[in-house]
C-alpha cells in the first residue's frame, strides 16, 4: 500500500480520482494543511453483503389448504411416557 501526503487544496482538485484509488486499496492518503497532517483517508468501507435472514422473503407461498390455526400434529401421533 502506498502512503502519500497531499494538501487539502490538491485533494479538492482531484478528489474523485484519489477516492477511487483509496477504494481499490492501493493508497493511503494523508491530507495536510500547511504541511501538517490533519486527516488520513485510506480505509475503504467493505461492500455490504446480503443479509441471510430474510434473503428469501417473498420467494415461497403456502398451500391453499394450509390452516395456521390447525394443530401441527394429531394427538394420536404422540406417545405418553408412564
Amino acid at each position: 500500500m502506498t502512503v502519500r501526503q497531499i494538501s487539502i487544496t490538491e485533494f479538492k482538485a482531484h478528489c474523485t480520482e484519489e477516492i477511487r484509488a483509496v477504494e481499490k486499496g492501493d493508497l493511503l492518503l494523508e491530507l495536510t494543511r500547511h504541511g501538517k497532517t490533519v486527516a488520513v483517508l485510506g480505509k475503504p468501507v467493505p461492500k455490504p453483503i446480503a443479509p441471510f435472514l430474510g434473503a428469501g422473503k417473498g420467494t415461497a407461498t403456502l398451500n391453499e389448504s394450509y390452516d395456521p390455526h390447525a394443530p401441527a400434529f394429531d394427538e394420536d401421533d404422540w406417545e405418553m411416557n408412564h
